[in-house]
């Protein structure tokens, strides 16, 4: 092992650290509107679709959630309300998952709160050129397993 070579170092910083960050999201999310950090990114992919809908196939793909649990996690918002299934027409096994008009309010309201949960705990140790250069890093790794997935 080369110990001028930091990237081990960085991996272990980035796992313990998105793992926390993501834990402490997920809590916080649960406490102020009984919703979890999955709920949150199935409302949030939701929302900003267009007609505040996509097919199953491709926001399993966007969450990394395989079908089941991805079946699993939209039942259990629409059993709230907060989504629903529709067919895709010309397409019988194919479905859309689409917002609800309370699916959007609770996503509005929990937006701002988690905006806020974001920036103490991410944002506020960034300094603005720490956050290009993470981008930068981000969407190079992003890019990358992409290339991969299409092997």
């Amino acid at each position: 092992m080369n110990p001028t070579d930091r990237r081990p170092a960085a991996w272990r910083l980035f796992i313990e650290n998105g793992a926390r960050v993501q834990t402490a999201l997920d809590e916080r999310l649960r406490a102020s509107d009984g919703m979890t950090l999955g709920d949150y990114h199935v409302l949030l992919l939701l929302s900003e679709a267009p007609d505040h809908r996509l097919r199953m196939r491709d926001l399993s793909r966007r969450m990394v959630f395989s079908a089941s649990r991805l079946s699993y996690q939209i039942r259990a918002l629409a059993a709230r309300g907060l989504v629903c299934r529709e067919p895709v027409p010309d397409d019988r096994r194919g479905a859309f998952a689409c917002l609800t008009e309370a699916g959007r309010d609770a996503f509005t309201a929990a937006a701002r709160r988690h905006g806020h949960d974001v920036d103490e705990l991410f944002h506020a140790c960034l300094a603005p050129a720490d956050g290009a250069a993470l981008e930068s890093v981000m969407a190079r790794l992003s890019t990358h397993l992409d290339a991969l997935e299409e092997h």
